[in-house]
């Protein structure tokens, strides 16, 4: 059966405190990215910063379940929210994507 889950992450302004310190995070992950060799450790990494953003489910373990049920779409845009390359301002509570899981 398939079980449609919900992942709300909540996306930061420029406007929202905390702002140069979101950006430096992003460069160390992106750095970190650059440098690791081995993919699994790639997509780890990657689920743990992006874990930062994410509201809904509270559980970490489904939340790291919804985002690896993400489209590779999806997960671009989300990046391109972060970065602040993207014009489209997500709603005060938190930008949705729907995920589905078998």
């Amino acid at each position: 059966m398939t079980e449609t889950k919900q992942v709300v992450f909540e996306l930061p302004d420029e406007r929202t405190p905390g702002y140069l310190r979101r950006m430096k995070n992003l460069a160390e992950f992106q750095k970190a990215q650059k440098s690791t060799v081995d993919e699994v450790e790639r997509f780890e990494k990657m689920c743990a910063f992006l874990s930062d953003y994410v509201k809904e489910p509270d559980d970490p373990e489904e939340a790291r379940e919804a985002l690896m049920d993400a489209t590779k779409e999806q997960v671009d845009e989300l990046f391109a929210m972060i970065a602040g390359k993207k014009t489209i301002v997500p709603p005060l509570s938190g930008e949705s994507l729907e995920t589905t899981t078998q």
